[in-house]
């Protein structure tokens, strides 16, 4: 499980880098957009189309990233008043639920792209596809990373340890 998580880990460095650039662009082409709209009363036709779909595709990078970091939402007081077994079912309920709706962003993403493929943003002639491309992306780290989290939570119970 560590040399498959550590791949995985591996693998979505490269994505978070792919993502930091293109946010890094994406402030660029705004910021040269707004000098050339307030400055000369011009501005670039395509500037507000790319960074639309940048944002979309930071989003759902990021939504992975939370999965990966397990930052979910968590309540501290309740094993203490419930107990571990109790709180290990809670646990267990969360990964899982959190793999499914990786399931559905993955599968539904992929219709998404696939139709996508249809026809164009206006400005700068993409395959709409760029838009959801991200969304089996995402998906497909949310379900993997959902997994890992939910057998080491097994394994972490069946060590007796802290769920």
């Amino acid at each position: 499980m560590d040399k498959f998580k550590s791949v995985l880990d591996s693998v979505f460095k490269w994505v978070l880098r792919l993502a930091m650039v293109g946010l890094l662009v994406m402030v660029v082409v705004v910021f040269i957009n707004v000098v050339l709209r307030y400055g000369f009363k011009s501005g670039i036709r395509w500037a507000e189309e790319i960074s639309l779909v940048i944002v979309i595709w930071f989003t759902f990078i990021a939504m992975a990233l939370g999965v990966r970091e397990n930052l979910h939402i968590n309540i501290s007081i309740l094993p203490k008043i419930l107990g571990k077994t109790f709180f290990f079912v809670l646990d267990v309920l969360k990964h899982f639920l959190v793999m499914v709706i990786g399931m559905v962003v993955m599968v539904n993403g992929w219709k998404l792209a696939v139709h996508g493929m249809r026809s164009r943003l206006p400005a700068t002639q993409l395959p709409n596809m760029v838009n959801y491309a991200v969304l089996p992306i995402a998906g497909v780290f949310i379900v993997l990373y959902a997994l890992i989290h939910l057998v080491e939570e097994i394994q972490r119970f069946k060590k007796g340890g802290a769920a």
